[in-house]
C-alpha cells in the first residue's frame, strides 16, 4: 500500500484548496454568500471560515450536517414525493442537515426536478446557519440510473467491453452534466467494486469487470468525466462489494476475506480512485472478520453479528484513514439497508459509525409521510437521543467538528457553499433543457452502447441475421418488460430496410411450455431463432427450444442481456452474444422510446446495424450441473476475459 504516496496527495489537495481561497471573513454564511455576489472580497481563508461556522453551531446542527435524508413515502416506495411539502420544508429549515438523496420517484421531468432540488435548497439555507446541502442521486449510468427522462448510458460492465476508457469518461462527462444542470452536487458514483464472484446479486453489471486493474482504470476515467462538470464523486463500496454472494439492502453478507488477499484485488481500485482525487468514499455493510472480528448482539435474533465494514474503526480509520491516506469525507452506504437497519439499534449504528470514522450518513433515521404515517416525530426524538450520546461522551465534540470540518471544506471547494441559488428558476430550467436527454447524448449512448457488444460464438454462419433474405425469425424474450425494446429495434431496422417485420415473430417465454400453441408453430415455420436471456440460471425451456429448432434445421443465436456468465449454460447454441445491460429508459435522438438501451442496440446489431466490437469484461467459467437441478460455476473457463469475436461480412 503506498501510504505516504496517498498522504502527500491529499496534503497537496488540501493545500490547493487553501491557496485558491477566495475571501477572509468570519461570517456566518449568509454574509459570506451576499459578499460573494457583490464581489466585494477576493480571498477567503476556509479553514478559519469552517472553523467560524463550526464554532457557532449546536450539536444537533452537527450532527445533522453529518446527514443525508431522503423525501419518500415509505414504506411504499413506489409511490415518490414529487413536490417538498410544507412539513418537509419545515424539516429542513430546523436542522442543518448536510444533504438530500432524491430517488427516480423524485424526478418525473426538468421542471419538476428543478423547482423539487430549489425548494430544497431553499428551506435548508433558511436555518440557523444557513448551510446549502449536497443534493445527491445515485446516476451510476445504465442499472441505476435515477433521471429517467435523462441519458442513461449502457452501464458500467458494456463500457469496460468497449475497451476504452475515454467511453467510460466521455458517459460520466454526459452524465454529469445532465444533473448538474438539474441541481444535483454529488454522484454515488462510480462503482469501484470487483464482480469476482459470478453469484453475486447486487453488483453484477454495476462492476466495470472482475480484474481489478481494468476496473481501476475505469474508475478513474468516471472520476475524470464527473470532475469536469464539479459533481462530487464517490467510489463504492468500501472495502468490496463484489465478492459476496448476499445483497446488503436485504441480507449481512459475510467475506472470509484477509486483509493481504484484499490488498491483492478489492483495495486496487480505491487505491486508483484515492490517486485520482475522489472526494468521496461509501462503505460497504458486510462483515470482514478476518480484519475485525469485534461483534454486536444483534436486535433481530440475539445472536452475535461481528461489525460490518461500515461500523468498524479498524477497516475505516485503520485501513483506509492511516494506511490507505485517505483525508476525503467517508460516507456511508444507506443505514436503511437490512443489513444494520435488522441487527443494530438505529442509534447505536450511527454512534459506531461516527466513532469508525464515518463522515457522512444516509438516511440513518427514515423520514417519510404520507396519509397514515408521519417519523416527523421521531425523527426528532432520534435527534434528541443521539445529541445526547454525545453530551453522555459516547462520540466525542470534537470527532463531530472533524467530520463537519471536511463536509464544509468540500461544500467550499465545489463553489456549494456560495454559487447555491446563483441563478434564477427560468434560468436554470432553460440551460437544463439544453443539456438534459438532448438528441446528441442519446446518440452517443447509442454508439458507445454498440461498441461494447461482444460476440463470443459464431458458427454455421448464424450470425449476422439477414433479415431481408426472405428468411422467418423468431424472437423469444424472457419478460413481456423486454418487448417494448425489440418493438422499438424491428421499427429501427424496418426503416434502414435490414428487417422485413413480416418475417419476424415476438414470443415472451417466461409462463409457457413447449407444448404453447403459438410457440410451436412459430418454431416450426423459424429459419432463425434469436433467444434472449437475464437470467443466469439455466432454463430447461430455453434447453428445449434449442434442441427442437436445430432439429427443424434452424440457426440459433442466444443474447445475453445482463450478466454473461448464462452463455456457459447454453453451448450449443450457433451464435452468442453479450450486451452487459436490459433495463433502463432510453430514447434515441428522434425523442422515441423508452427501451432498454442494450437490448435493442444488441437486436439491431443481431441484424447487421452495427459490428460487435466488444471483449469481455470478465472470465466466463464453465458450469457443474448439481443433481438438484441448480448450477455452479467451476474454475474452469469456457471464455476468457478480453475474449471476442469481429465480424465484418457474412
Amino acid at each position: 500500500m503506498r501510504k505516504g504516496l496517498f498522504m502527500k496527495k491529499s496534503f497537496r489537495i488540501l493545500a490547493v484548496m487553501i491557496a485558491l481561497t477566495m475571501f477572509v471573513s468570519a461570517f456566518p454564511v449568509q454574509n459570506i454568500r451576499a459578499q460573494s455576489e457583490t464581489g466585494t472580497e477576493e480571498s477567503i481563508d476556509i479553514d478559519k471560515q469552517v472553523n467560524g461556522i463550526i464554532a457557532n453551531m449546536t450539536i444537533e446542527q452537527k450532527l445533522a450536517q453529518m446527514m443525508i435524508i431522503a423525501i419518500r413515502y415509505e414504506p411504499d416506495t413506489s409511490k415518490g414525493i414529487t413536490k417538498l411539502t410544507k412539513a418537509y420544508k419545515k424539516l429542513l429549515k430546523k436542522y442543518d442537515f448536510g444533504g438530500l438523496i432524491m430517488y427516480a420517484n423524485n424526478m418525473t421531468d426538468i421542471n419538476q426536478t428543478v423547482t423539487m432540488i430549489r425548494e430544497a435548497q431553499s428551506a435548508s439555507m433558511k436555518s440557523a446557519n444557513g448551510i446549502p446541502m449536497f443534493i445527491c442521486v445515485d446516476q451510476e449510468g445504465g442499472l441505476v440510473n435515477r433521471v429517467s427522462f435523462g441519458t442513461t448510458g449502457s452501464g458500467n460492465m458494456a463500457l469496460a467491453a468497449t475497451g476504452d476508457t475515454s467511453n467510460t469518461e466521455e458517459i460520466a462527462g454526459i452524465l454529469g452534466e445532465e444533473i448538474s444542470a438539474l441541481g444535483f452536487n454529488m454522484d454515488f458514483a462510480p462503482v469501484s467494486d470487483v464482480n469476482n464472484n459470478p453469484d453475486n446479486p447486487v453488483i453484477g453489471t454495476r462492476s466495470f469487470s472482475d480484474d481489478p486493474n481494468t476496473v481501476a482504470e475505469n474508475v478513474v476515467a468516471f472520476i475524470d468525466g464527473l470532475n469536469k462538470y464539479n459533481i462530487s464523486t464517490s467510489v463504492k463500496h468500501f472495502p468490496g462489494h463484489g465478492n459476496v454472494g448476499e445483497d446488503s439492502h436485504t441480507k449481512l453478507p459475510l467475506s472470509e476475506l484477509t486483509l493481504d488477499e484484499l490488498k491483492e484485488c478489492e483495495l486496487i481500485p480505491f487505491e486508483a480512485g484515492i490517486e485520482a482525487g475522489a472526494d468521496m468514499i461509501m462503505t460497504a455493510h458486510i462483515q470482514y472478520p478476518n480484519i475485525d472480528d469485534t461483534t454486536y448482539i444483534s436486535k433481530d435474533d440475539g445472536k452475535e453479528v461481528y461489525l460490518p465494514a461500515t461500523l468498524s474503526k479498524k477497516i475505516m480509520t485503520g485501513l483506509l484513514r492511516d494506511e490507505m491516506g485517505f483525508d476525503g469525507i467517508i460516507i456511508s452506504d444507506s443505514m436503511q439497508m437490512d443489513a444494520i437497519a435488522t441487527h443494530f439499534d438505529e442509534t447505536d449504528a450511527a454512534v459506531l459509525a461516527i466513532n469508525a470514522g464515518v463522515d457522512l450518513l444516509i438516511r440513518p433515521s427514515d423520514v417519510y409521510q404520507d396519509d397514515e404515517i408521519n417519523t416527523f416525530p421521531d425523527v426528532n426524538k432520534y435527534m434528541k437521543k443521539l445529541a445526547a450520546r454525545v453530551k453522555a461522551g459516547d462520540i466525542t465534540e470534537e470527532r463531530l467538528d472533524e467530520s463537519v470540518g471536511r463536509i464544509l471544506r468540500l461544500k467550499f471547494k465545489k463553489g456549494i457553499m456560495t454559487d447555491t441559488l446563483s441563478v434564477t428558476k427560468k434560468t436554470q430550467i432553460k440551460n437544463a433543457k439544453k443539456v438534459v436527454g438532448i438528441p446528441e447524448n442519446h446518440t452517443r449512448e447509442w454508439e458507445i452502447a454498440s461498441e461494447g457488444i461482444t460476440l463470443v460464438k459464431n458458427e454455421n454462419n448464424a450470425f449476422p441475421i439477414d433479415g431481408m433474405s426472405g428468411e422467418n425469425t423468431l424472437i423469444l424474450i424472457p419478460s413481456e418488460y423486454r418487448r417494448a425494446s425489440v418493438e422499438y429495434a424491428i421499427n429501427r431496422l424496418e426503416k434502414e430496410s435490414l428487417v422485413n417485420p413480416k418475417n419476424v415473430d415476438v414470443i415472451c417465454y417466461s409462463d409457457i411450455t413447449i407444448k404453447n400453441k403459438a410457440l410451436k408453430k412459430a418454431l416450426n415455420k423459424a429459419d432463425n431463432v434469436l433467444i434472449l436471456s437475464q437470467s443466469t440460471k439455466k432454463n430447461d425451456l430455453v434447453c428445449s427450444i434449442i434442441e427442437k429448432a436445430h432439429k427443424n434445421g434452424a440457426k440459433v443465436t442466444f443474447l445475453s442481456l445482463n450478466l454473461p456468465y448464462d452463455i456457459a449454460c447454453y453451448t450449443d447454441v450457433d451464435a452468442a452474444l453479450c450486451a452487459y445491460h436490459a433495463y433502463g429508459s432510453a430514447y434515441d435522438s428522434e425523442g422515441n422510446g423508452p427501451f432498454n438501451l442494450n437490448v435493442a442496440v444488441a437486436v439491431c446489431s443481431v441484424f447487421a446495424e452495427s459490428v460487435p466490437q466488444g471483449t469481455l469484461p470478465v472470465n466466463i467459467p464453465k458450469i457443474i450441473e448439481n443433481e438438484d437441478g441448480s448450477i455452479s460455476y467451476s474454475d474452469q473457463l469456457l471464455y476468457e476475459r478480453g475474449f471476442g469475436i469481429c465480424v465484418t461480412e457474412k
